[in-house]
């Protein structure tokens, strides 16, 4: 474990290095966070002094309020603390209220929420003689009991009379706290939730870095691939040409010993052999990289099968095949690519003689009114529906005792097929195993 993490903290500059981008997502998670809670603890403090100034501003409407009030009822103070009564049971938030008369005795409670104080003089009079300072504004502070925030405010007024008065409230913002409090604690849970989010999209961008980055290589270890199969390719293609055809000189040359002219003969099938594997694997090469082009122009479809037949009819005379050609149609022409079809016919006839021991091959063309059909029929040991599923990939072949002597790479039908995509057309086959074989070959006309 400790030799892991030692790795790790040691390779660290060197991911950083291949992953650019790494230093990018760790900014996000660091940079987004940090400016949310910035971003909000600004909103908070704004929110706070808009509260403040509005509490502040609802004070001082309800003490203009209060001051006209007492100045209607100071005659008369059982109204007065009816009055008084009223106002506090219709507003919670008011926890004391208190009119104070100025009198040579001292400040004299006229009027009070709790009626018991009501007829006593107040002790602590600094904060009433503060605020007789400015009339027309009430002097507020702010004080807390426990966790309770409360206002006290004072306001003085002159009556008439020349009479001095006080009105004295004192407010609790328990309720209102209490809900701004919940609705930050709400919103610091929003914020969490936000940045698990964007925590998670940050990984999820360091995860298609890391596919990115493992995409790139895989690429590149495809392109090296590549390059090292065209290499070897064509490095074997010469030297294999060469040996088949000193082969054949040696098994044509009548002065030779007959059992060298045999073992000759036996270099040359297998140096054939061996060159048709080397082809396959050039073909294959160019199609996974790209670079097998496909020309379409206007081909005599009946020529090009043509061709392809007679080319290969001599190998099919030695296995004593009959094979032939069924042309049902003089409309030959059609848009697509002469050589490849060429290459994808010559593959399935070599492949239908390959796999079948006696009986016929044929090669039937059917004209339709946007397509046309090309089938290759043999009466061959036939495929089995299991086998047909996996015919058209890569190194497949059929195991079976039938087909054990019969050499192949296994990259034929899986090179034909993709040969059939690039002139985009389709290929099936139809098969019952030990009747025969029908491959099916649609291309369109245009």
């Amino acid at each position: 474990m400790l030799n892991r993490l030692v790795t790790t903290i040691v390779q660290f500059p060197q991911y950083i290095v291949r992953h650019p981008q790494f230093i990018f997502s760790l900014l996000l998670i660091i940079i987004i966070p940090v400016a949310f809670l910035v971003t909000g603890q600004q909103f908070l403090q704004v929110a706070s002094e808009n509260q403040e100034r509005l509490e502040k501003d609802k004070i001082g409407i309800m003490h203009d309020v209060f001051v006209q009030l007492v100045l209607q009822n100071t005659n008369n103070p059982e109204r007065l603390q009816r009055e008084i009564e009223t106002i506090v049971s219709q507003n919670p938030d008011l926890r004391k209220f208190r009119v104070v008369e100025a009198t040579p005795e001292g400040l004299k409670i006229l009027a009070a929420f709790n009626e018991e104080i009501v007829g006593s003089y107040e002790q602590e009079t600094d904060l009433y003689n503060f605020s007789s300072v400015e009339t027309d504004d009430s002097l507020i502070f702010e004080y807390f009991n426990g966790e309770v925030r409360y206002w006290q405010a004072f306001r003085s007024l002159k009556a008439p009379d020349g009479s001095m008065f006080f009105v004295f409230t004192e407010t609790s913002f328990e309720l209102t706290d209490q809900l701004f409090s919940n609705r930050i604690q709400e919103a610091y849970y929003w914020l969490i939730g936000i940045l698990l989010i964007v925590m998670f999209l940050a990984y999820r961008h360091l995860r298609l870095i890391d596919y990115s980055f493992l995409y790139r290589e895989a690429q590149d270890s495809i392109s090296t691939r590549d390059l090292f199969t065209n290499m070897v390719t064509h490095e074997l293609r010469a030297p294999l040409t060469a040996i088949r055809g000193y082969a054949s000189m040696i098994h044509e040359n009548n002065e030779v010993e007959f059992t060298v002219r045999e073992q000759a003969l036996k270099i040359e099938q297998s140096s054939g052999r061996l060159l048709l594997i080397v082809n396959d694997l050039l073909e294959v090469a160019r199609l996974q990289s790209g670079r097998l082009k496909v020309e379409k122009t206007e081909t005599d479809i009946c020529k090009v099968i043509r061709e392809a037949v007679g080319a290969l009819e001599g190998t099919a005379r030695d296995k004593a095949i009959n094979l032939t050609t069924d042309l049902q149609s003089s409309e030959c022409t059609i848009v697509t690519d002469g050589k490849r079809l060429a290459q994808i016919l010559t593959n399935l006839v070599n492949n239908a003689i390959k796999y079948t021991e006696a009986g016929a091959i044929s090669v039937v063309l059917k004209v339709h009114t946007k397509d046309v059909e090309i089938r290759v029929q043999d009466t061959g040991m036939g495929i089995s529906a299991e086998d047909q599923k996996k015919l058209f990939a890569p190194f497949f072949r059929v195991e079976s005792k039938d087909v054990s002597k019969i050499t192949g790479s296994g990259l034929g039908m899986w090179i034909t097929k993709q040969l059939v995509t690039l002139l985009e057309g389709e290929i099936e086959v139809e098969s019952i195993k030990n009747v025969g074989t029908h491959v099916v070959l649609k291309l369109p006309k245009q």
